[in-house]
């Protein structure tokens, strides 16, 4: 095996990609239409969940398949799809909401296991004219975890210290880990659902190993399942749990030639992060070999890790 590549942000808890649609002034504009004039009482204007949960949650909700039109919404959809297949090893995403969060909107701190490995916030908001506070994703420092381990005597904490604020900057897509406890930042200062903190959020979900090139699934089912239970009893004793995406290219020979880590965002138990020397050791282990083929072969492969 020649090399093996990490993304740079591949164990990162957070990633964020600036610019991350060409559509998002149309997306938009719709929502503005739908709204810019208040005394207008068509249907499409009653679209509101109104999602209240003492001292939990409280914002304006509505599923973003039907507030946008199709025409409109399939290629952002498209977009998710490809990004989340091809940079996480998730075929899937849930289905998304459209949020907006006006005067004393806010989600407290909480976690969401179970939707999916990753979450998503995808921002409409013109953030840079904003006209309201608050309204940043939170999500908690991981240093959380080695609170009492790493506290030095005489030193002090504030909420900038316990909490990440990721400003959700319009066209902006925001990426995390949804195991740790996440929120929403109290929005303060305007009534008018135009100059809302608005958003496109849900999880990626479905990780499981997709094929690109000469090969068929049912060519590489045997070598494909000796590596993923190769690799899944070379971290069983390891410390680290979450999801390790793994995108392997195979030569016509059948030889693996290079691997590039997609995500790799393993954590032990204080929030610690699997060392990148020890992740490509895991990796540099004996592979199998593929069938022959006419051309090259790639192969992602997700592996879901429990400590």
């Amino acid at each position: 095996m020649k090399n093996i590549e990490l993304y740079s942000d591949s164990r990162a808890a957070i990633r964020t990609t600036p610019g991350f649609y060409s559509g998002a002034n149309e997306l938009r504009t719709h929502f503005e239409n739908k709204f810019k004039n208040p005394y207008q009482a068509n249907h499409d204007r009653f679209c509101w969940d109104y999602w209240s949960i003492k001292n939990q949650y409280r914002l304006l909700r509505s599923p973003a398949e039907q507030f946008f039109p199709k025409t409109l919404f399939a290629p952002f959809l498209s977009r998710l799809l490809s990004y989340g297949r091809e940079t996480l090893g998730c075929q899937m995403i849930s289905h998304p909401w459209l949020s907006a969060y006006i005067d004393g909107s806010f989600q407290n701190l909480h976690s969401d296991v179970p939707h999916g490995p990753f979450s998503f916030v995808y921002s409409l908001t013109p953030w840079n004219r904003r006209k309201f506070t608050g309204g940043e994703t939170l999500v908690a420092n991981p240093k959380l975890l080695r609170y009492f381990s790493e506290l030095k005597a005489g030193e002090s904490h504030e909420e900038k210290n316990l909490l990440i604020r990721v400003p959700p900057v319009f066209n902006q897509l925001t990426l995390f880990d949804p195991r740790y406890p996440h929120g929403v930042a109290r929005v303060d200062g305007v009534e008018d659902i135009l100059q809302s903190r608005l958003v496109i959020h849900g999880w990626f979900t479905e990780p499981r190993p997709m094929l690109e090139g000469a090969l068929s699934f049912k060519k590489i089912a045997k070598p494909l399942d000796q590596l993923a239970h190769s690799l899944m009893n070379a971290l069983a004793p390891l410390p680290y749990s979450g999801l390790l995406s793994l995108k392997y290219e195979i030569l016509p020979t059948g030889k693996i030639n290079s691997i590039i880590v997609l995500s790799a965002h393993l954590v032990d138990g204080l929030g610690q992060v699997i060392p990148s020397p020890l992740l490509k050791s895991v990796l540099k282990q004996e592979p199998p070999r593929f069938p022959l083929a006419r051309q090259k072969t790639w192969i992602t492969l997700p592996l879901e890790i429990n400590a």
